[in-house]
């Protein structure tokens, strides 16, 4: 079993791969009727405060949200919701956006080695610029 991250948007696609899509966002969309595991979800204050930069978010999910978690229990909470299929941790923000679900990603891979990619997704890389010769 792999596990991915994505977003509700690209649903239809994961489903089509086989794999299958589990929420992790506060607030899932009214249509999706999956598995949501709210636990690793940002907090109300976390998602509403004002004034809030990158960072500032970055140090409160890690230290409000992550580090209550036991990675081991939901790592095995999401195998057993796979049903053995790969499975897409998925919230609202496309690829490049700043999101929480990059944030979880890299927290699993520091504290269990677990490597989890974005689906489908290759960033985008800044085309190779020659120097043409002035003479």
């Amino acid at each position: 079993m792999r596990i991915y991250t994505s977003y509700f948007g690209n649903s239809k696609k994961l489903q089509q791969a086989g794999i299958k899509v589990i929420g992790i966002s506060l607030y899932p969309p009214r249509w999706f009727n999956g598995i949501s595991l709210k636990q690793v979800a940002p907090t109300k204050s976390i998602l509403f405060a004002n004034g809030q930069t990158q960072e500032d978010y970055t140090r409160r999910y890690r230290s409000e949200v992550l580090s209550q978690q036991d990675m081991q229990q939901f790592l095995k909470t999401v195998v057993q919701a796979s049903g053995g299929q790969d499975v897409a941790l998925c919230c609202y923000e496309k690829p490049e956006d700043f999101c929480h679900r990059h944030i979880l990603a890299d927290w699993i891979k520091e504290k269990l080695g677990i490597e989890i990619s974005e689906y489908g997704y290759t960033p985008k890389k800044e085309p190779d610029y020659v120097q043409g010769s002035l003479f």
